[in-house]
C-alpha cells in the first residue's frame, strides 16, 4: 500500500513544488508542529520556505528559513491563568490582530513580501490569523490551513463545516459531545458569543490591519473562505466523531516518529525500574519549575510514597525536597520515553501532542489541564477510559494519591490506552502519508475547488435559514391576521343577515 502511495505521488507530481509555510506564533509547540510538517514535505523533495520566529539547525538544501525574531520575550504565569470561556473568545480574538500586525510589520517579513515570489501552495497555521489568509491572494497560490486541533470554531466557518452546538462542544469548554441540558445551553451561548465576536469585532479588526499594510487589498469577505484545504491535528482515536466537509482532513499524529534509542543514562534508569516509571512533564510552554511552592511540596510528598520511579521534566538545576525515587532532567525525549515498556503512567498538562504521543504508545494519563483546549482534551481522554484529570489549583495530597492509586492499580486504564493505540494505527495510510498526499492533491488540482461546499456562497443570514424563518413567520402571521379579519367579517355579515331575518 505505501509503495503504491509513493509511486502514485511520483507519477502524479513530476516536478518538486515550492511550498511556503507561515507559522508566526512565538511558541515552541506551534513551531514544532510547523517544523514537523514542513520537514516531512521537504523530505518528499519539495522546496520549502518556512516563516517562523525560529531557525532550523542544519537545514537540507531544499529548505529556507524566513526568521521573524521576536522583539521581546513575554513570560506568562500559566499556573495562575484563569479566564472564563466567554472571555477567552474575546481575548484570543483580540490577540489575533496584534499577532498579525506584528508579523506584517516585521522588517524581515516585509522584505520577503517584496520578492513577490511564486509558490505552488501556502500552508498557514489557523490560530486567530484570519487576516493572513490574504497571503493566498497576495502570492496568487492555493491556501491550506493547519489547525492544531480537530474541527473547531476557529476553522469551521472558513470552509462551511457544520458544528451543531447541540452535540459538538466548543474546545474551550470541559464538555464531551454528550451534554446535558445545561451544558448544551452553555455551549449554545458560547457559540453565539464566538460568532458575534468573530463577525463584528475580530474580522473587521483583521480587515483594517490588512488594508493598512496593503492599501489595495479587497475586503476580507472576498478571501476569508478562499481556502483549499484544512489539515486538522485530529484523529478518531482521540476525538469524537463529528461532521467534516470534504476539504477537512485529519492528519493527527503526523509529528510522531518511530522511537529512537534513549541516551545510555535514561535507558539504564527505565530498564532497572523494577516497579515501573511514572513520567511527568507539563509540556514545552509550561514550566514545572514555576509551580507554586505548595504544589511542588504536594508532588514531592505524594511521589515519595510511590514504589515507582518518577522521571520529571524539571527546568531548574535542583528540585527542593526531592525524594530519592524522583529523577529530574531539564529536557527529556518524551516520545522515546513513552515507548519504553516500563512506563506505567504519564502525568501531563493535557496538550494534544502529548496525548497523541501517549495514545500512540499505549500509556494511560493523569492530566492537569491549565488553559485553552487542555481541559477538553483531558475530558475526552477520561471519557475514552484511558485517563483521569484533576484541577491543578484544587488538587490536594489526598486527591492526588487517590487518582494515582486508581490508575496505577486498575488495569482498565492501560487496556483502554492500548485500545486507543490500535485505533490510531488502524489506517491505510499513516498521518505523514495523508499529509503529503493531500498537500500534493491541492497542488495537482490547482486549488481543488471541487472540494468546497455550497455553504460558502451563503451569508450567515442564509446559512442559518433566518431569511426562510422570517419569511415563513411573516407569512404565517399575515395568514393568521387575514383569517382573523375574514372570520370577523363573516361573523358580522352573518349577524346582519340574522338581524334582518328576525326583523322581517
Amino acid at each position: 500500500m505505501r509503495f503504491i502511495f509513493y509511486l502514485f505521488g511520483i507519477l502524479s507530481l513530476s516536478e518538486c513544488a515550492k511550498i511556503l509555510g507561515i507559522f508566526p506564533l512565538n511558541g515552541q509547540s506551534h513551531y514544532r508542529a510547523g517544523l514537523a510538517m514542513m520537514k516531512i514535505l521537504a523530505a518528499r523533495g519539495h522546496h520549502v520556505t518556512m516563516v517562523s520566529p525560529f531557525r532550523l539547525k542544519n537545514p537540507p538544501t531544499n529548505w529556507r528559513d524566513v526568521v521573524l525574531e521576536p522583539k521581546d520575550e513575554q513570560k506568562m504565569d500559566f499556573f495562575n491563568f484563569n479566564l472564563h470561556p466567554y472571555l477567552q473568545a474575546y481575548v484570543f480574538s483580540s490577540l489575533g490582530p496584534v499577532i498579525m500586525n506584528s508579523t506584517l510589520s516585521h522588517p524581515v517579513f516585509k522584505e520577503f513580501l517584496k520578492t513577490k515570489e511564486k509558490f505552488d501552495v501556502i500552508i498557514l497555521e489557523q490560530f486567530y490569523s484570519d487576516g493572513l489568509k490574504y497571503m493566498g491572494t497576495y502570492f496568487d497560490a492555493p491556501l491550506i490551513l493547519y489547525s492544531a486541533q480537530g474541527a473547531n470554531s476557529w476553522t469551521n466557518p472558513t470552509v462551511g463545516n457544520p458544528a451543531p452546538p447541540s452535540y459538538v462542544a466548543d474546545l474551550v469548554l470541559p464538555y464531551s459531545n454528550e451534554m446535558n441540558f445545561f451544558q448544551r445551553m452553555d455551549n449554545a451561548i458560547l457559540y453565539l458569543v464566538t460568532e458575534t465576536v468573530r463577525y463584528f469585532i475580530a474580522l473587521p479588526a483583521h480587515d483594517k490591519i490588512i488594508k493598512k499594510h496593503f492599501p489595495g487589498a479587497p475586503d476580507i469577505s472576498e478571501y476569508y473562505n478562499n481556502v483549499s484545504l484544512v489539515l486538522l491535528n485530529g484523529d478518531t482515536s482521540v476525538n469524537e466523531a463529528i461532521p467534516k466537509v470534504p476539504s477537512m482532513v485529519d492528519i493527527g499524529g503526523f509529528h510522531l516518529s518511530p522511537a529512537k534509542p534513549l541516551p545510555a543514562d535514561l535507558q539504564k534508569i527505565l530498564d532497572e525500574a523494577k516497579h515501573g516509571v511514572v513520567y511527568f512533564s507539563m509540556g514545552s510552554n509550561i514550566r514545572s519549575a514555576d509551580m507554586p511552592k505548595e504544589k511542588i511540596d504536594m508532588f514531592n510528598s505524594v511521589f515519595s510514597s510511590l514504589k515507582q520511579t518518577v522521571l520529571w521534566k524539571w527546568e531548574d538545576e535542583n528540585l527542593p525536597g526531592k525524594p530519592d525515587n524522583i529523577i529530574i532532567r531539564k529536557w527529556l525525549p518524551q516520545n522515546d520515553i513513552l515507548a519504553h515498556k516500563n512506563v506505567k503512567l504519564f502525568i501531563t498538562h493535557g496538550g494534544i501532542f502529548s496525548i497523541m504521543e501517549a495514545v500512540n504508545n499505549g500509556v494511560p494519563l493523569l492530566a492537569f489541564p491549565i488553559f485553552g483546549d487542555q481541559m477538553l482534551n483531558a475530558k475526552r481522554a477520561t471519557a475514552f477510559g484511558f485517563a483521569r484529570w484533576l484541577k491543578f489549583r484544587e488538587t490536594t495530597v489526598e486527591t492526588l494519591k487517590s487518582e494515582l492509586d486508581e490508575i496505577l492499580t486498575k488495569p482498565k486504564y492501560m487496556e483502554n490506552a492500548m485500545k486507543r493505540s490500535r485505533l490510531m494505527k488502524d489506517n491505510p495510510l499513516s498521518a505523514q502519508e495523508r499529509l503529503v498526499f493531500w498537500v500534493e492533491y491541492v497542488i495537482r488540482n490547482k486549488g481543488a475547488d471541487h472540494l468546497k461546499v455550497a455553504a460558502l456562497k451563503l451569508n450567515l443570514f442564509q446559512y442559518l435559514l433566518l431569511d426562510i424563518i422570517l419569511f415563513v413567520s411573516v407569512l404565517s402571521i399575515s395568514l393568521i391576521v387575514f383569517l382573523k379579519y375574514a372570520l370577523c367579517y363573516l361573523l358580522r355579515l352573518r349577524g346582519k343577515q340574522s338581524s334582518k331575518t328576525k326583523s322581517e
